[in-house]
């Protein structure tokens, strides 16, 4: 996820993310989630929300990559795999193909309503920004 700090904060992101985890983020297996800070501060305050959850400090092994630190290279998923949920709606994607064009899944709501949880008053109020003929398309 890159997220746009004049919407929200890194401290409201980070603490969303470790909400329930703990101080480990990864996992294991193929899929994990980490975090790449950009900086020393950022850093910080990954240490900082850690610690107030009653931690230790993370490590990249716990998915707190430092700022070039030795696995600090991020490799974006196959575009298969953006968007999944939306992608299996073959439906919606057509709709959006022809309103937005290929790069419709670009779209801030398309990735909203692909993390809202499924027919939801989170999933509602992102399809309400969308046209009568996406939203259609969508259920």
């Amino acid at each position: 996820m890159v997220f746009d700090p004049n919407e929200i904060g890194f401290e409201d992101v980070l603490g969303s993310l470790l909400k329930g985890r703990g101080r480990t983020l990864g996992g294991y297996g193929q899929y994990r989630t980490a975090v790449f800070p950009r900086d020393a501060e950022q850093m910080e305050v990954i240490q900082s929300q850690i610690r107030e959850r009653g931690h230790g400090p993370a490590t990249e092994r716990d998915g707190v990559v430092p700022p070039g630190g030795a696995t600090a290279v991020f490799w974006d998923a196959e575009d298969y795999h953006q968007k999944y949920r939306l992608r299996r709606n073959k439906r919606f994607v057509a709709a959006m193909e022809k309103r937005y064009g290929r790069a419709w899944d670009q779209y801030p709501v398309a990735t909203k309503l692909n993390a809202a949880p499924g027919g939801g008053p989170e999933t509602q109020r992102w399809l309400d920004l969308l046209p009568l003929d996406v939203r259609t398309a969508f259920q």
